[in-house]
């Protein structure tokens, strides 16, 4: 830009390291994100969780997170034209995650559990041919805004909810 010359304004997200987990095990699969929009355009999410149901551009517009997971499960099979027991959803391994597990694999879904990267496993759930169809639970809000970044840019779809489970996460919200 030459001299007096305005600059646009931009709010950013960054996640130096998006498992960071895996880099300390020496798996694969770590990420390096930043994203970026026209000011106001990220919301800072507070240092708690989210309750997160990702999806790609074929099954947008036809998920609840309002709804029960088995009932969001049928409606991926539905939009993909598909059977539940073709569909693969990811989710977070964590001790949280029981019931949810639990109700999904009622349906004869498949379940990929992973130890961290809910942000990798949602840009997989907005590419065609990856194998994943969704990835469902509660992981980091940080992380939340960086894949709702991601899902605009791949036309799919997040819903979230903050989880509030104790005092401290309601002042931080």
């Amino acid at each position: 830009h030459g001299e007096g010359e305005a600059v646009a304004a931009v709010d950013i997200a960054v996640d130096p390291l998006e498992g960071t987990n895996l880099v300390a095990t020496g798996q694969g699969g770590a990420l390096t994100v930043l994203a970026a929009s026209e000011t106001g355009g990220l919301t800072n999410a507070p240092d708690t969780y989210l309750d997160k149901l990702c999806v790609g551009p074929v099954v947008a517009g036809c998920v609840d997170i309002t709804v029960p997971p088995a009932e969001n499960v049928h409606r991926i099979a539905e939009a993909l034209r598909r059977k539940a027991t073709d569909i693969t959803i990811v989710i977070l391994d964590r001790p949280r995650h029981e019931k949810l597990i639990a109700d999904i694999r009622a349906t004869g879904a498949r379940i990929r559990l992973i130890g961290d990267g809910d942000l990798s496993a949602a840009i997989a759930a907005a590419v065609a041919g990856s194998g994943v169809h969704a990835v469902m639970g509660v992981g980091g809000a940080p992380e939340g805004v960086l894949t709702a970044a991601a899902m605009r840019c791949l036309n799919g779809e997040i819903f979230a909810r903050l989880v509030v489970n104790k005092p401290e996460d309601e002042e931080r919200c």
